[in-house]
Parts: structure tokens; sequence; C-alpha cells
């Protein structure tokens, strides 16, 4: 995208990219498949023996891999977009390679968490939903605010494929907010994330939660 000058009105049009649009849509659906079809990263060997929230024990298993692919890749394109609108914003007129990266960060970020999101909705929601294996309100609070992440990153690939802005400035602030909504929601599923569950009235006893065959429910051994 560019950034405005001062030869630029404000109201320029941010027309659909209709490449751009097309690789969004093509990431999209392969994300969704990958999400489906990708073996289980939600159970394994974790840290036995301690009381944590599913969002930490899910970090703590298939270290390096769910460490990397559930926190790391997520928080690196938040990142890269939050420095790349600063640098756009106000660095006039910004380094062409500047907007490209933007763009690409923004078209891969909706991706990443919609294959992040069905993958943890078949694995880990759905099923601990339905046999209750939540661990208390910092589980819940830790999971869910993690997958509202999805939103905020969906958004930011609309707005890098030009489908929802009005013009530069709008889309613009459309990055803007939508970089801060994961932000923050992010951060509000760390701190309830690395919370004990206990301390929100969990109990050991009933945090078990068994898939059928036997196996733990995912990677939470504890």
């Amino acid at each position: 995208m560019s950034t405005l000058t001062a030869a630029t009105p404000a109201t320029t049009d941010h027309a659909p990219r209709r490449g751009a649009a097309t690789t969004l849509a093509v990431l999209t659906a392969l994300a969704v498949v990958g999400g489906l079809v990708a073996p289980d990263r939600t159970q394994g060997s974790g840290m036995d023996g301690m009381s944590m929230t599913h969002y930490m024990g899910l970090l703590a298993v298939q270290q390096p891999w769910n460490l990397l692919l559930f926190m790391a890749i997520p928080v690196i394109l938040a990142e890269t977009l939050a420095i790349t609108e600063l640098v756009i914003l106000f660095a006039r007129p910004a380094p062409s390679w500047v907007h490209g990266l933007s763009r690409w960060a923004g078209l891969l970020a909706g991706p990443v968490m919609v294959a992040i999101l069905v993958h943890l909705l078949r694995h880990a929601v759905i099923p601990l939903t339905l046999d209750g294996g939540w661990r208390g309100p910092a589980d819940v609070i830790a999971v869910l605010a993690y997958l509202l992440g999805a939103v905020p990153m969906v958004g930011l690939s609309l707005v890098a494929a030009g489908l929802i802005a009005r013009d530069e400035r709008h889309a613009r602030k459309l990055h803007v907010v939508f970089v801060a909504v994961f932000l923050v929601v992010a951060h509000v599923a760390m701190i309830a994330g690395m919370l004990d569950p206990a301390v929100m009235g969990w109990t050991q006893g009933g945090g078990q939660h068994e898939m059928p065959g036997g196996t733990m429910m995912p990677g939470m051994r504890h």
C-alpha cells in the first residue's frame, strides 16, 4: 500500500488489488485445509506435574515447534506490521521494500491465524467443551482470547488485499486498529495463560481430560 504524500489527496482510492485478493483467497483456502489435515499439535509430553492452562500446555508440548507455530510466527507477523506501519507513517516517502514487506505480512497474517483457529477448534476447543475439560475461567479466557486474535489478523489481510478500505487514509486507520486489537488480545491470552488455573477456582481433580482410547487432551497431562 502506498503512503500519502503532500501531492496525494487524503481520499486516494484504495481499490481491491486483484492479484492480492486472489493470493489471499488461495492462502486462506490452503490454511483451512492445512488446519484440518495437519497432525494434532495439541498432544505430547510437556511439563508433567504442573498445574497450567491449556494455553500454556499447548506451548509447552512438542518443543520448539509449537512455540514457533502458535506464538512466534503470529507475533512476528504482528510486530512486522506494527513496525512497517510506523515507517510508512513517519518516513515519507517510505522505501518500496517497506510497503512490500507490510503487504506480504498482512496477506500472510489472516491465513496463518485461520489455520491455527481451525486446528485448535478441531483438536482442542470442541473436544474440551463437549467433554468438560476446561480448567476454570483462566483457561477459557486464555484460549478464547488467543483465538480471537484471528479476527484482527483476518482484517489485516483484507486491508492488504484492498478489500475493505475506502481509501488510503482509511486503510492506514484500519491497519493501526487491527494491529492494536491483536496485540491487546494476544497479551490478554498470555497473562491469563500464565496464571495457575487454581487461582480462579479450578481444582486439579477435575482437570484431567481424556480422549477416546485414553490419550490425554491436549498435551497437558497435568
